[in-house]
């Protein structure tokens, strides 16, 4: 698997050895990914391209936009911050 779109904070699932775990992605170093298990029990911390056998994207929350139109029957709370 190419690592190219692979970034710190994605989770990827790994073939270590014959042992299958997931993995927070830490960093991409040289030849592989440094890596910190999910799973209790796994001491495994690095990984090569050939160990990933499947990659979630870490999306993160959306920002809220400065001039983001709010939903006309969505509430205000301004009136009860003046309190």
């Amino acid at each position: 698997m190419q690592l190219d779109g692979i970034a710190p904070g994605d989770i990827v699932r790994l073939s270590v050895r014959g042992r299958v775990f997931h993995a927070i992605v830490r960093g991409a170093g040289t030849g592989g990914l440094a890596v910190e298990p999910i799973e209790r029990g796994v001491s495994c911390r690095r990984a090569a391209p050939g160990d990933v056998i499947e990659h979630w994207e870490s999306a993160g929350r959306p920002r809220a936009e400065a001039g983001r139109a709010v939903s006309p029957g969505q509430r205000s709370f301004d009136d009860l911050l003046d309190r």
